[in-house]
């Protein structure tokens, strides 16, 4: 699994970039969890909890993540990753929006770290 934003296709470096822009000057800190996934490493997701030991973590072996179209983040506060501010993540949900991407957060199944291509 990888972090790197250069591991996605050219159009969503472009919208990161934008999203960076905009995440930076609203002064809201955050950092990437995910970029690119395998395909095998998807799958292995997708088996925890239901196959294999752990929490389910993911819904779908089809993640936009496997065709390089997606990144996952964390917010920072006090420069360490938090899930529990749903606030930060419908600020950034919206920025992301703005930027063109698709938010996670929207689905019937909110993911509010996830942002993808249209």
């Amino acid at each position: 699994m990888s972090r790197d934003i250069e591991d996605l296709i050219p159009e969503m470096q472009e919208k990161f970039a934008a999203f960076l822009a905009k995440m930076e000057a609203a002064n809201l800190p955050f950092m990437v969890t995910f970029t690119y996934r395998s395909q095998e490493e998807q799958d292995a997701l997708y088996a925890q909890g239901r196959t294999a030991p752990g929490r389910i973590v993911t819904w779908t072996k089809n993640s936009r993540h496997t065709k390089r179209e997606a990144f996952d983040i964390a917010m920072l506060v006090n420069g360490k990753p938090d899930w529990s501010d749903n606030k930060l993540y419908r600020l950034a949900g919206q920025i992301g929006e703005s930027v063109g991407l698709v938010w996670g957060g929207r689905w019937k199944k909110a993911d509010l770290c996830h942002f993808q291509n249209s």
